[in-house]
């Protein structure tokens, strides 16, 4: 099926402008998954370009940047230190969590710099963070400490946004 498929891409786009759509994908999270999402989204750009009857590097670029240059991506990359030091606690509590979409403040407080920040302060910013629609909290758990956060985001998203701040 997927070298099938493989054979079936190749078709369709320049042999740059597929390799450069797995590298990126592979340098952010190697899901196959966003391969297949972003070479959809770029066939369908693609297409529009009456042109080229090949996807070309061209078509790849331009889909990256409208990809990854969202108000969410440039809202991350902009953020202060401690809500970014939050952000990739986060992520890394996520990323490394064996597919778990669900964090706790707890968790985040124990993947951060306790001599830096206090709790409270997580808690804070965990709190600015969801006021900014970046972060999920169920308030409705007994204790502050056990507080679920989620993502309001594919975890992908976010990855880009904090390994690619310039």
């Amino acid at each position: 099926m997927i070298v099938r498929l493989g054979s079936d891409l190749s078709s369709l786009f320049d042999k740059d402008a597929l390799d450069l759509i797995c590298r990126k994908v592979s340098s952010i999270s190697g899901d196959v998954r966003r391969v297949l999402q972003i070479c959809s989204q770029t066939l369908d750009m693609a297409q529009l370009d009456k042109l080229s009857n090949k996807v070309t590097l061209e078509h790849v670029q331009k889909t990256f940047e409208r990809l990854y240059t969202s108000t969410r991506t440039i809202f991350i990359r902009n953020l202060i230190p401690i809500q970014r030091k939050i952000l990739e606690a986060i992520q890394d509590e996520l990323s490394y969590g064996k597919g778990r979409e669900i964090t706790t403040i707890s968790a985040i407080y124990e993947r951060i710099d306790k001599k830096e920040y206090s709790f409270t302060d997580v808690r804070r910013i965990c709190g600015q963070l969801s006021a900014c629609g970046l972060l999920l909290l169920d308030k409705s758990s007994n204790s502050v400490a056990r507080q679920s956060v989620r993502l309001s985001m594919p975890i992908h998203l976010l990855i880009f946004a904090l390994k690619n701040n310039n």
